[in-house]
């Protein structure tokens, strides 16, 4: 079941980890799923079903699976660490045993490695400006890099690559952009979103190689990515296709848009957005768990085999879809509602109930 802490856990939360022995007896972290052994300088791109990571892999370019990036750096006389910079501040971890409990993970590296304890020299040298407060986490997604000290994950990476002379795994300006989403991002959520650069950009580089993947096989997390795609999919057609737009706030919205920014609700990324991104953030929210909360509740009505991953996403959509005017208003007068959501028996079956409010 999709749990609200699943749903709203940021795009931030992942953490790695695995074993600290190597085949050889040496020191290093695996990969999961195999004898692969991190070296310095690896990007793990990452996945877990959350709101922010599904909108974030649905939304940002270049287009691609993973939400999040983090770094594996060797620090001389410490050993490994996985460096990220996120909401929660700025980490670089001992390697734990939570790298398998993701839904998906990329392990991309350079073709050019880096001198040894150059990338540690460069984040030792971002952790002093962190330390001494000269650093903070870029909510505004502005790619400023050194012009302000506000950084978002795959803009620090990319920093710390090019400190080290290294190719850059994040390029600004290199992927092509849509100017719908160019003009709605900046209309709505005050992001360029021209200067967002997403953690699948170096699966496109010549400079960079996919070294392994790994995706958690748990039914429940599998579940949960199917709906949540489906959810986003359907927002992206509403505002683009049907020329909708997001319904202002209810009452009870704007207060918690308001406790948010007098930092009384939610977590650090949620309290740190702009106020424009974080009204959107939470109207959104809304709308994601209550679609979601009646996709789980159809499911359980029938066993869990008799669902197909086609009968799931399907389902999401025509829930979504009786759901959408909830929150989206057409631009241009009339609303039509689309229920494209496939032929299968299970969804003629339920589809009355999908439609009735739910209880209480």
């Amino acid at each position: 079941m999709i749990r609200k802490s699943i749903l709203v856990s940021l795009i931030f939360m992942a953490f790695f980890a695995g074993s600290r022995v190597n085949a050889a007896g040496g020191e290093g972290l695996f990969f999961p799923g195999g004898n692969i052994v991190l070296r310095d300088g690896d990007i793990l791109l990452t996945y877990v079903p959350s709101l922010l990571n599904s909108c974030n892999r649905m939304f940002a370019k270049p287009e691609g699976k993973y939400a999040h990036a983090l770094l594996y750096i060797e620090f001389p006389g410490k050993g490994g660490r996985l460096v990220d910079f996120s909401a929660d501040g700025l980490t670089a971890d001992e390697v734990k045993d939570h790298l398998v409990k993701l839904r998906a993970v990329a392990l991309v590296r350079a073709r050019v490695l880096p001198e040894k304890g150059k990338l540690a020299a460069a984040f030792e040298d971002m952790k002093r400006r962190y330390d001494a407060g000269k650093l903070k986490f870029d909510f505004s997604l502005r790619w400023t890099d050194n012009e302000d000290g506000r950084y978002y994950c795959t803009e620090f990476i990319s920093h710390l690559f090019r400190q080290s002379g290294l190719s850059d795994p994040f390029p600004l300006w290199k992927f092509p952009v849509d100017d719908f989403w160019v003009r709605w991002y900046s209309e709505h959520l005050d992001i360029d979103y021209r200067r967002i650069v997403s953690p699948n950009a170096p699966l496109y580089l010549p400079d960079f190689e996919l070294v392994a993947e790994y995706q958690n096989k748990d039914p429940a997390a599998e579940r949960n990515e199917l709906i949540l795609d489906a959810i986003f999919a359907r927002i992206g057609h509403y505002l683009r296709e049907d020329e909708m737009e997001i319904r202002g706030p209810s009452l009870g919205s704007r207060f918690i848009v308001n406790l948010a920014g007098l930092g009384l609700f939610g977590g650090p990324l949620v309290r740190g957005l702009p106020r424009k991104s974080r009204t959107v953030f939470i109207i959104l929210k809304e709308y994601v768990l209550t679609v979601a909360s009646r996709v789980e509740r159809t499911i359980s009505l029938h066993k869990d085999e008799d669902w197909t991953a086609e009968d799931i996403s399907a389902l999401t959509r025509c829930i979504s879809d009786a759901m959408r005017d909830r929150y989206f208003i057409h631009l241009r007068g009339k609303s039509r509602v689309s229920t494209r959501g496939g032929n299968s028996a299970l969804l003629n079956k339920f589809f009355r109930q999908l439609t009735e409010p739910a209880a209480g």
